[in-house]
């Protein structure tokens, strides 16, 4: 893709999933940042990340304005992934909850994320309404129920490259004792997964395994299939660094709020500094408008521009058509 295409319509990107497999036969493992917008989006792909990973919980804050609690709709977040995928050059795996219903409204979450351009998705099997796999309170769907999501996914996708990963939150859930879940809350997440691979999905993902010894013992049960790690800053998994996700075997390893948590921090503090001292000057840190516009992908819009603008006059000179009279037309 040049650099005139890196921002046309996703159309223009539909191997994106196959792009993704190939990284994971490449790579050790393969580092996916959280994004939530386009500026994110922008950032993370120019800080040179193979994947991005856009995460529910962002999303819901920046699109909607609400906290992870099922909120968000389908539609929203099938939308925030084609803007996301129109602006990056690498594979996004996208967050789709639960597939937002039953086995129909999983197959049309699968059909909008598809379109939308993205590599792939996760899928769950907290009940409904969810939230996110860190709040406690959460609980899980019968395994019966779990596989008919994943086995819709795999079914309705098509694509086959797109890749269906199949998430269980049953290491935390309710029903096998939530915040004080021991090993069998763990066992049953190993369960759960193994039905999940065997119903088609490509990677399984178990939200917050507890210690580094459980990571280890998840990836060991679920050998060959490629395991994925969520890893959130002071989160109930531990604060796993690049290097722990390689050495404990993970494929993927989604760090979902890079860029949302700091970039609220930052904003807190520069609200506060406009309030307090009548200046958001010190907060730009000597930036102008060109700076951020730079980061959005100004140099590649007008690159594009100066582009068409080249062809049109050299491929078909529209000066010459001003001048024709009546007779040349006809």
């Amino acid at each position: 893709m040049s650099a005139s295409q890196s921002n046309l319509p996703v159309s223009y990107k539909a191997n994106m999933p196959r792009g993704l497999r190939q990284l994971m036969k490449e790579k050790d493992c393969v580092i996916c940042p959280g994004v939530f917008d386009g500026i994110s989006a922008h950032v993370a792909t120019a800080a040179g990340f193979d994947a991005l990973y856009l995460a529910g919980s962002g999303a819901s804050g920046s699109v909607i304005g609400e906290p992870d609690l099922s909120v968000i709709t389908c539609n929203e977040m099938a939308d925030t992934a084609r803007m996301i995928v129109g602006v990056t050059s690498v594979p996004v795996i996208a967050d789709a909850d639960t597939g937002f219903g039953g086995p129909l409204n999983v197959a049309r979450t699968i059909a909008l994320l598809e379109a939308a351009g993205v590599a792939g998705c996760h899928i769950e099997d907290q009940t409904f309404p969810k939230r996110c796999g860190q709040l406690s309170g959460k609980d899980v769907v019968d395994i019966e129920t779990y596989v008919e999501r994943i086995g819709a996914a795999v079914h309705a996708r098509r694509n086959p490259d797109f890749l269906i990963i199949a998430r269980t939150d049953a290491r935390n859930a309710g029903t096998f004792g939530g915040e004080h879940a021991g090993e069998a809350a763990f066992a049953e997440g190993v369960r759960r997964l193994k039905a999940a691979l065997a119903a088609g999905a490509d990677v399984a993902f178990m939200e917050s395994p507890r210690t580094m010894d459980e990571s280890a013992r998840l990836v060991k049960a679920l050998a060959p299939h490629p395991v994925m790690i969520n890893v959130l800053p002071n989160g109930l998994t531990g604060n796993y660094r690049i290097e722990d996700c390689k050495r404990l075997g993970f494929k993927l390893a989604i760090y979902p709020c890079t860029g949302f948590i700091p970039a609220t921090i930052a904003m807190e503090k520069s609200y506060s500094a406009l309030r307090d001292t009548g200046t958001d000057l010190e907060s730009c840190d000597g930036w102008q408008i060109k700076d951020f516009f730079e980061r959005v992908g100004l140099k590649t819009s007008w690159d594009f521009d100066h582009e068409i603008a080249q062809k049109t006059e050299s491929e078909v000179n529209p000066k010459k058509y001003e001048e024709l009279e009546a007779h040349d037309l006809f």
